[in-house]
């Protein structure tokens, strides 16, 4: 039962994230003081094309 809950718990927030659209930060620092400031976690996402 648990990984049908995981699995509902990231497709519910792919649906939350697409229906607000998502503002990407792109400096590492501010991004960090403002997660930092809001009280909220931050997402890292790697991507390569080796």
């Amino acid at each position: 039962m648990k990984p049908v809950a995981a699995v509902s718990l990231a497709l519910l927030s792919a649906l939350s994230a697409a229906a607000d659209g998502v503002a990407w930060e792109k400096s590492w620092g501010e991004a960090k003081t403002k997660a930092g400031l809001e009280g909220r976690l931050l997402y890292l996402d790697f991507y390569t094309d080796w």
